[in-house]
């Protein structure tokens, strides 16, 4: 008699995630550091506007790879609510 235990992956995910937003911010204060022209205010679509300093950029990566992350983990969970459990599995 055996039992199939099911461990979650939720904290593994998360600490990647975490992981992963923390490069984003290393990487955007490098790209803030190495910046030409720190002066010129940079536009995103027009509509926000703001300096090419370390603090603002790391702030920037971190916003949109944490945005990008919760959007992906957000569907997985929509479309893991819609799968068939009792299926075989391969």
């Amino acid at each position: 008699m055996t039992t199939d235990s099911t461990i979650s992956s939720r904290p593994i995910f998360a600490a990647v995630s975490v992981i992963v937003v923390l490069v984003a911010g290393g990487i955007g204060a490098i790209v803030g550091a190495s910046g030409q022209k720190r002066e010129v205010a940079m536009d995103l679509l027009g509509v926000v506007s703001f300096q090419m300093t370390p603090v603002v950029m790391a702030a920037f990566g971190m916003a949109v790879t944490a945005s990008v992350l919760a959007l992906l983990f957000g569907l997985v969970s929509v479309a893991s609510r819609y799968d068939d459990e009792s299926g075989e599995r391969a």
